[in-house]
């Protein structure tokens, strides 16, 4: 039975999905003079608050952002749109198939070495997760965390909603643990961390998420995600690693036609929320292994000349038969890579965790001292 979000205790600016709206306390005022400039505030009990703000400080509308994508010579459009509430359950389907092995492996590592991570940070009573989707896997830093600790403070932050639920069921499971979840991009909610709980942390970016930028976005991410570190803080990044690409290939293309569904489904998100038509039986998944770029490339294929529309200003994008969207990369590494990428971000490896296949490794980083 899925958990029943509570009615918050106080909120600031509520949006019409949340249900009751109560006078502020000062306390609540005073953090939302302070601290919730860009962010919605919802309390819901002593160890669970929410902060809200899809709303990049400098960045480009969802439908900038789509508009230019499919306007381009090669036509793409931005993963992280893939994660509304749809795309990130499709997503926690996609993790349980068989082919999918990144989810599976990344768990058994975390299983067998939770309690050692624990007991290396014990200066650390804050986690924080970039992409916690529904906290699954962090849940086993948690509990190994909590067997070492008096209290532990998680911080999640996600673009999706699942991330109410998510929490609330952390706090109702974990009786020491208070959750600050972050419904945001990473770009935001990663500076707001600071102004909720400044102790030493533990960042999460797992699932191999890391892969989603080209190497160049990755060094500028974990560059940007270093100036938010504090000497005793631990960053655990996921790296799927290069293997037989079979393997690859199957891990995008499962049988249950889930990742074809999260594919599409950003179609159907632009066509909800920007009032496109755009016409999800013209358009094909298709994902392959390129092992010049070593990466796996997602891709939407026009299965016929058509026209689009998206907006009330019906904004006109044109396909030609077999023509692309490019939607996704996940890029895999090798040992040598990772360790180039931490020297190019001004980092160091402290410990990495990898299973007995080599397929997975989860790599702990430091600041350079």
């Amino acid at each position: 039975m899925k958990a029943q979000i509570p009615k918050p205790l106080s909120t600031i600016y509520m949006p019409n999905y949340l249900y009751l709206k109560i006078e502020l306390n000062p306390i609540d005022i005073k953090k939302s003079e302070n601290i919730l400039k860009k962010f919605n505030y919802h309390k819901y009990n002593e160890r669970l608050e929410i902060f809200t703000s899809l709303k990049l400080k400098k960045g480009k509308t969802f439908a900038e952002e789509v508009k230019n994508g499919l306007s381009a010579k090669n036509k793409s459009l931005p993963p992280k749109y893939f994660y509304d509430k749809t795309g990130s359950l499709l997503f926690e389907k996609i993790c349980k198939t068989k082919e999918y092995y990144p989810t599976v492996t990344e768990k058994k590592i975390l299983i067998a070495k939770a309690e050692e991570i624990s007991k290396k940070n014990m200066k650390i009573n804050l986690v924080t997760e970039l992409g916690s989707g529904s906290s699954e896997k962090s849940a086993y830093l948690i509990k190994a965390f909590l067997n070492e600790r008096n209290s532990l403070h998680y911080i999640p932050i996600d673009v999706s909603e699942i991330l109410y639920e998510s929490s609330l069921n952390l706090v109702k499971k974990y009786k020491k643990l208070s959750v600050s979840g972050i419904i945001s991009f990473y770009e935001n909610g990663i500076k707001l961390i600071k102004s909720i709980d400044d102790s030493p942390k533990l960042i999460l970016f797992l699932g191999s998420s890391i892969g989603n930028f080209t190497r160049k976005e990755s060094v500028k991410f974990l560059t940007n995600v270093s100036r938010f570190m504090n000497p005793d803080d631990r960053l655990l990044v996921g790296f799927d690693l290069i293997k037989d690409e079979n393997v690859l290939n199957n891990a995008y293309n499962d049988k249950d036609g889930y990742t074809k569904k999260f594919n599409l489904n950003i179609l159907k998100r632009i066509n909800r929320e920007l009032h496109a038509n755009f016409p999800l039986s013209k358009f094909s998944h298709k994902a392959f292994y390129n092992s010049n770029k070593k990466r796996i490339e997602m891709h939407l294929i026009a299965n016929d000349d058509l026209t689009v529309e998206i907006g009330d200003d019906k904004y006109k994008i044109n396909f030609t038969k077999g023509e692309s969207i490019h939607t996704e990369n996940s890029c895999k590494f090798n040992f040598d890579m990772i360790q180039d990428l931490a020297d190019q971000s001004g980092m160091k490896i402290s410990d990495q965790y990898t299973d007995n296949k080599n397929f997975f490794t989860i790599t702990s980083l430091t600041l350079k001292t």
